[in-house]
């Protein structure tokens, strides 16, 4: 998170000083998971490497009866829940 502000200073500062840090913070606070959505794209493509299909592949597999859920295969269908999330 880039954007701090203490509380005593919020509480110090006018109305609309509060207002626009308070803003600052909700905006923050409503991005990609403050800036995490590199690394999870990063932890998909490195599933998507090692197994040899893309994601969308994967779901499409899993849904036919063609993979197998592993630990393993969950935790990437866990990495992907988490970035639909910061997608939506």
């Amino acid at each position: 998170m880039s954007y701090a502000v203490r509380l005593s200073d919020l509480q110090a500062m006018n109305a609309a000083e509060r207002a626009t840090a308070l803003e600052q913070l909700s905006a923050e606070a409503r991005g990609p998971l403050n800036g995490n959505a590199a690394v999870l794209d990063s932890r998909i493509r490195a599933y998507e490497a090692r197994y040899e299909m893309t994601s969308a592949q994967l779901v499409e597999r899993l849904g036919t009866g063609a993979q197998r859920e592993t630990a393993d295969i969950v935790e990437w269908l866990f990495w992907l829940k988490v970035r639909a999330k910061v997608d939506g």
